[in-house]
């Protein structure tokens, strides 16, 4: 659509395409910048049969290691690895399988992941950790943290964790288990069409939509339904592993389903704390970044 602007005078429409023109060469430069600072590297680990894919920016005695979602990437991190990196040791990975990152491998289990970033964080050396894990990753984090790693200090859920002992109905099992065949027949048109069911709120941007149904639609069929099937057998135990886990669990999860904290109360026996964002959708750091950040910053500050 042309701009269209009042005939108050020339000198005023002069001086509003001025401020246009000066607006849009800030948000390029402002792109190219991120840009220039997502630059990805790759890594070879557990005996060279996996190549991760990874972001870096930033440095401290503190590490963040961000893991990304379901059929996502790293990339989903940017404005934590932009502003986290101030103070900390940022880095932001794809997992095998998605993103750029790639393994050997036919099996796609939840402690397959976990042996990939227990692999990461003991070959580049990094030093106290904090996991940061979005949606399946939530379960990838915990399994890592079973490990006792001495080099993790802290993990962070994103989503993840609502339902601790909390029973669905036959009704909500059926449709599940409904959408498990369509998924596997179909995955690029049925796991965008989940997506739209079920991880957005009336308030998420088209973009954000956009942008996830592509992904989902995009990724290797055989790799998500995998992930996705291995990741609800796991969830089935989460709250006797939770019982096992030696750190305090943090969540930063969207409203739009409750979070069961009677359940983590009776299984998180190193205590949890749950911070609440308001009107998102299943990705908070790209829907609400700056308020997702405060209350990121506010969880790492309390774990200090």
């Amino acid at each position: 659509m042309p701009f269209i602007f009042a005939s108050n005078s020339n000198k005023m429409n002069k001086k509003a395409i001025l401020l246009i023109v000066i607006a849009s060469l800030l948000s390029n430069v402002s792109k190219a910048q991120t840009q220039k600072s997502m630059t990805a590297k790759q890594f070879t680990i557990r005996e060279k049969k996996v190549e991760i894919n990874y972001f870096q920016q930033g440095q401290g005695d503190t590490t963040l290691l961000f893991l990304h979602g379901w059929c996502i990437d790293g990339t989903y991190w940017k404005n934590q690895v932009d502003y986290f990196s101030k103070n900390y040791n940022v880095y932001a990975i794809d997992l095998p399988g998605f993103g750029k990152s790639k393994a050997e491998r036919t099996n796609w289990t939840i402690e397959e992941y976990a042996n990939d970033v227990t692999a990461f964080i003991d070959t580049m050396n990094l030093k106290n950790v904090v996991i940061i894990g979005h949606s399946m990753a939530g379960e990838i984090m915990l399994q890592t943290a079973l490990t006792n790693n001495p080099k993790i200090v802290g993990v962070v859920g994103v989503d993840n964790f609502k339902f601790i002992d909390v029973a669905f109905t036959p009704e909500q099992m059926k449709q599940m288990t409904d959408f498990f065949p369509m998924l596997e027949k179909d995955f690029k048109n049925s796991a965008p069409v989940y997506a739209d069911m079920m991880l957005f709120h009336p308030t998420t941007s088209k973009e954000v939509k956009d942008r996830v149904k592509t992904d989902f639609a995009n990724s290797d069929s055989v790799i998500g339904y995998g992930t996705f099937m291995n990741q609800m057998q796991y969830a089935y135990t989460d709250a006797q592993r939770l019982e096992q886990l030696n750190y305090k669990l943090y969540l930063i999860n969207n409203d739009g389903f409750p979070t069961n904290e009677t359940g983590l109360k009776n299984h998180c026996k190193n205590s949890f704390q749950v911070e609440t964002i308001s009107a998102t959708g299943h990705y908070p750091m790209i829907e609400k970044p700056t308020e997702f950040n405060l209350i990121l910053e506010k969880v790492l500050t309390g774990m200090k």
